[in-house]
């Protein structure tokens, strides 16, 4: 197992592009960003609107065994990233697994039904298996988030199956909009932030040793797009790397950028999605 960094240079997306760091990671957690606003009333209660949340990924790894020869990919990935481009990431290339769910599950249920993984074809045939923990989340606002153990699965990488976890889900999923599942240390679609565009995320000592360092955030939006319920109404489509342009393309045309991914349309916000936003802005 070794970290991975997957990504489809932008323009114009049409090949893969992985970053093997041949080793684990030094430092890697998240932290979360939450747009919250409370109401008082005149009687002291306390009434809060939840917005955008989302997680701030943060990776770190110190003298990178590979040296000069891995830190010089990194000069690309950055360029990629400050242009506002995409990047998947797992710390463990031998569980980089995702799925959207078939159907959100009830409170305190122990099954999941997963569609296929739609990033197979960045991150292989990789699934968890017993004992790996794996995230379940929506989608802003109001997002719901939580790690979950697994207990057994049936599942395959380009079929879906099921899961069975070692004990009940926190939260009641239904009527929330689409669910994700994803093993708890992969990312499929980061973005950089605005803030650390320019900033070096390799940096050297004398010439000799590199370490890395950089934030990332998830882009909620094209991942979701990824999900059946926001692509076409249950179809199962959106496959990473299915849709390419002519490597002379002047436009941006494959992988998790290709403009059918990333643009709004009609099928962006599903009906529940949309009763579950006005509720949540407006009472």
């Amino acid at each position: 197992m070794s970290a991975k960094f997957f990504y489809y240079p932008q323009p114009n997306g049409t090949f893969l592009r992985v970053i093997d760091l041949g080793e684990d990671l030094g430092e890697l957690f998240s932290d979360f960003d939450v747009d919250a606003q409370d109401g008082v009333s005149y009687r002291g209660g306390i009434f809060r609107s939840v917005g955008r949340t989302g997680e701030i990924v943060n990776i770190q790894r110190d003298r990178l065994l590979l040296g000069e020869d891995l830190a010089r990919k990194f000069v690309a990935l950055q360029n990629h990233l400050d242009r506002g481009f995409s990047v998947g990431f797992t710390a463990d290339d031998s569980k980089a697994w995702a799925a959207p769910l078939r159907f959100e599950p009830v409170g305190n249920t122990t099954a999941l039904s997963c569609f296929p993984n739609p990033f197979r074809n960045a991150v292989g045939t990789n699934t968890i298996g017993a004992n790996d923990y794996i995230v379940l989340e929506t989608r802003p606002p109001a997002m719901l988030h939580e790690v979950v153990k697994v207990d057994s699965v049936s599942l395959s990488s380009a079929g879906g199956g099921a899961i069975t976890l070692n004990s009940g889900v926190d939260f009641h999923y239904q009527g929330g909009g689409p669910v994700f599942a994803r093993y708890y240390r992969y990312w499929p679609i980061l973005k950089r932030p605005a803030a650390d565009v320019g900033q070096n995320i390799i940096t050297n000592e004398g010439g000799r040793l590199f370490s890395l360092s950089l934030r990332l955030v998830p882009d909620y939006q094209t991942l979701f797009k990824f999900h059946p319920r926001t692509n076409n109404s249950g179809i199962i489509g959106n496959v990473l790397g299915t849709v390419n342009t002519k490597a002379d393309s002047d436009n941006p045309g494959g992988g998790y950028d290709r403009p059918d991914i990333v643009d709004g349309g009609p099928n962006d916000v599903v009906p529940e999605d949309e009763n579950h936003l006005n509720e949540n802005l407006f009472g």
